[in-house]
């Protein structure tokens, strides 16, 4: 049989006071961890949707070589077709060669029966992709050759809520080759294709 005293010295539990200091020193590390713990995560999603944006572009660009038959980029907003010119909504790579039924080759659109090569899911959220420079901004095409059909250097401006000082850029060159933009001026912003070092990446 238990002793009455045993039982109400190990069984009371916790006292309120008891509680109230462990949810206190809780919210106090929540608050000390926190702010770095999302900033570690805005960090790795950028990085990610980055990552993944060069690994489409080169894709595209060796797939064009192998075939020697030119392949688009653009982006889409149903996995389909290609629409709009917001990239962070998700990318179609396909050959655009017309595929001998009357479609347009070399338009930067999915038509007819030409090849789908790969779908690029959307970035995460708050998360933008935004091109300048290019001829059409609502689509990339590489030649057979591996180069930028448009002849014109272009920059992919990846931003997220954290503004300009936190972008990142991908500037492709006339060659389709891709590169990470640098701050070239020590400002804290990356700067795009433009001649004289560049102009600042701007965010939507």
């Amino acid at each position: 049989m238990k002793n009455p005293s045993t039982c109400s010295r190990f069984e009371r539990g916790f006292t309120i006071m008891e509680l109230l200091m462990v949810m206190v020193l809780i919210a106090v590390l929540l608050g000390l961890g926190g702010p770095a713990f999302q900033s570690s995560l805005e960090r790795n999603r950028m990085q990610s949707t980055v990552s993944g944006l060069a690994g489409s572009l080169a894709f595209a660009r060796a797939e064009a070589v192998i075939r020697t038959q030119p392949v688009s980029m653009c982006p889409t907003l149903n996995d389909v077709d290609c629409s709009g010119s917001n990239w962070e909504s998700g990318v179609l790579v396909f050959v655009d060669d017309g595929d001998g039924t009357g479609a347009s080759a070399l338009d930067g659109s999915l038509d007819g029966n030409e090849e789908l090569l790969r779908i690029v899911d959307a970035a995460p959220v708050d998360i933008t992709i935004r091109t300048s420079g290019f001829v059409n901004n609502s689509s990339l095409v590489f030649t057979d050759s591996g180069r930028v059909l448009q002849g014109a250097n272009g920059t992919f401006a990846i931003c997220d809520g954290r503004g300009a000082t936190s972008a990142r850029g991908l500037i492709v060159e006339v060659s389709g080759q891709a590169r990470l933009a640098v701050d070239t001026d020590s400002n804290g912003i990356v700067q795009d294709h433009t001649a004289s070092g560049g102009a600042d990446l701007v965010c939507p």
